[in-house]
């Protein structure tokens, strides 16, 4: 029997099939109903991608919001101007990915276009908005190569004329672009950066102009206030007794945003728990707590932390926005929605041109140390489905007839030599498992069979299996359903990137693996297993692959969840297994600070080997 797949993906852009792009809209397909006799193997994909930025219209009636794969949600009357996808770009994973993260935007004077920056120094424009170069124009090669960034980019701010921008990185140093003119650093005041001599007490995380473009400050994490040309200082955290991040007196979160009042006289600092800290003539029009939140931990704690604030032109408001996507408004500014509850932006528009540069050394590095590049195309979507080879469909179904449970060992291997064949036709080798492959967890099988699948396309090999993130699939596979994440998950790890999740209902984990990874296409009206596959051109197929194949991101290294769970058990048929798997990325230094299950290197001492 053929099997059938559906697909979903939580992200702005709602497209046929229940896939989704860009922004947060899902769909779902029940499974069929349970029959003692081999059912149609079923399947479902979830991704997720967290907010990075918001930014006012000039009127103060409406807003954007940003997320870091490069989506662009409108609201009130913000105008949606196209985004990183209207560029031919495909996010934080696909065929053609965003190098880095998005990180920060700004908009341009007359509210007709708007900028984003990502955390690598690349900028893209949009509308009216106009390109005056990026760290790349300076022989800057990014967060790698051979003149990399000192420290990511955090955010950026746009001259008052709209005809030039300053970029902000996390040591301080500052990029001045078009009429945006250079007032200094923080290594002007002598420090050095996040390191040497003399470091900062904390990284930079925003900068905010004063309104004629005669000066800037730059905010840090633990509240630091550095006031560089015609910029005034106003007071800092320091200044209301706080002591920095540590202390007798700390913060109860880190500084992740600012913003300036209208004449430039005060300012206003907000923290990920949702406090707002004001100065000068900036008015306290209120923060989290004033509407009964108690931060990120206690009785209501937020459902994500804040990560970004924008101010009403009147300099009577505010806004903040939370990872997640919720958008909180205070004093004069207007509750003009969240991103869950955006319609698709731009649907009645036409794709603006964008004149953003990229140079070639912008490009993620695809290819595993001591590795050869991998076969060309075999990154690429198959051009059809392709048919197992031996069927393990038919030899899976005549052992559980035979009184096998599913994942039996001969089903497994009849899976593996299928994928093996199938991975031959895109040139790639035959995979080398662990010797000890058939005797491990299923969950541990899914795992390696993912590595295998990446680390022979040049991918990063993903590091280990995270217990929580274990925890989270399991939750998808006892209920048959996709695992439950969304933008809030980012709140619960240190999940820096995207989220991407598969389910599937399969005779074996090599058989999820091989319907997630060559089955995921259209096979023609009545025989397409991908539900969200509705037409040869629709943009559901190949959406279970895409998640397993997330591209790398420099000082990034993915990790991930896994859970299998015999049918049986669940009140089904004991010939299928309920599959599910999360990936993520995580940064480099906080990979130590999980807690792993499985990982890689425990397959490769176990025989599988690291570059095929």
């Amino acid at each position: 029997m053929a099997p059938k797949m559906a697909l979903r993906l939580l992200g702005t852009l709602a497209l046929s099939g229940g896939l989704s792009l860009i922004g947060i809209g899902a769909t779902s397909v029940t499974t069929a109903t349970v029959r003692p006799v081999p059912r149609a193997v079923q399947t479902r994909v979830t991704a997720a991608w967290p907010i990075a930025a918001i930014a006012a219209s000039p009127s103060g009636n409406g807003y954007l919001v940003a997320a870091q794969d490069g989506g662009i949600f409108n609201f009130g009357d913000a105008p949606f101007e196209g985004n990183t996808y209207t560029d031919g770009l495909t996010g934080l994973s696909g065929a053609h990915p965003l190098a880095a993260p998005i990180v920060g935007m700004a908009t341009n004077s007359t509210g007709n276009g708007y900028w984003l920056v990502a955390k690598d120094g690349g900028v893209f424009n949009f509308g009216g908005a106009h390109f005056y170069g990026s760290t790349y124009t300076y022989g800057i090669t990014g967060l790698s190569g051979a003149h990399p960034l000192a420290a990511p980019i955090v955010g950026m701010a746009p001259s008052p004329s709209g005809n030039g921008y300053w970029l902000v990185a996390a040591d301080g140093g500052v990029f001045d672009f078009g009429n945006a003119k250079f007032y200094g650093s923080t290594y002007t005041y002598g420090i050095t950066g996040l390191s040497g001599a003399h470091p900062l007490a904390a990284p930079i995380v925003a900068m905010v102009p004063t309104p004629n473009g005669g000066g800037y400050w730059l905010v840090a994490a633990d509240g630091g206030v550095f006031d560089f040309g015609n910029a005034k200082f106003y007071g800092s955290t320091y200044s209301k007794g706080y002591t920095g991040l540590g202390g007798s007196h700390p913060l109860n979160g880190r500084i992740v945003g600012a913003v300036a009042t209208p004449n430039g006289t005060g300012y206003w600092l907000v923290s990920s728990t949702g406090t707002v800290y004001n100065f000068g003539s900036a008015p306290n029009e209120g923060d989290v707590a004033s509407k009964g939140y108690t931060g990120l931990g206690g009785s209501h704690p937020l459902p994500a932390p804040i990560v970004s604030m924008t101010a009403d032109p009147s300099g009577n408001g505010y806004w903040l926005v939370g990872s997640d996507g919720t958008v909180y408004n205070f004093g004069s500014a207007p509750n003009e929605g969240d991103v869950p509850g955006l319609p698709t932006p731009g649907a009645a528009k036409p794709q603006p041109t964008n004149t953003t540069q990229v140079p070639k050394a912008n490009a993620v590095p695809t290819s595993t140390s001591g590795q050869s590049p991998p076969p060309a195309g075999s990154l690429l979507n198959p051009s059809a489905n392709i048919a197992p080879s031996p069927n393990y469909y038919a030899s899976c179904s005549a052992d559980v007839t035979a009184g096998q449970l599913a994942n039996s060992v001969a089903c497994e291997q009849a899976a593996v030599s299928a994928l093996n064949n199938a991975r031959a036709s895109q040139g790639l080798p035959v995979m080398t498992l662990p010797g000890n492959f058939y005797q491990l967890p299923a969950i541990d099988q899914l795992f390696v069979l993912v590595n295998e699948a990446r680390v022979s396309r040049g991918l990063t090999p993903v590091y280990g299996l995270v217990n929580s993130l274990n925890a989270l699939a399991a939750q998808g596979s006892s209920a048959n359903a996709d695992p439950p994440i969304s933008q809030a998950t980012f709140s619960t790890g240190p999940w820096a990137m995207g989220l991407w999740a598969n389910w599937a209902e399969d005779f074996s984990t090599a058989g999820s693996m091989y319907d997630w990874m060559y089955n995921d296409g259209w096979g023609g009206a009545g025989n397409t297993s991908n539900l969200a596959c509705t037409s040869p051109t629709s943009s559901g197929c190949w959406g279970h692959r895409a998640n397993i194949l997330i591209s790398d991101v420099a000082g990034y290294t993915p990790v991930m969840g896994a859970a299998s769970i015999n049918e049986s058990s669940l009140g089904g048929w004991a010939g299928f297994e309920s599959d599910a798997t999360v990936l993520t990325e995580v940064s480099n230094s906080q990979l130590n600070s999980e807690s792993y299950s499985y990982t890689w290197a425990q397959a490769v001492a176990a025989g599988a080997n690291p570059r095929t």
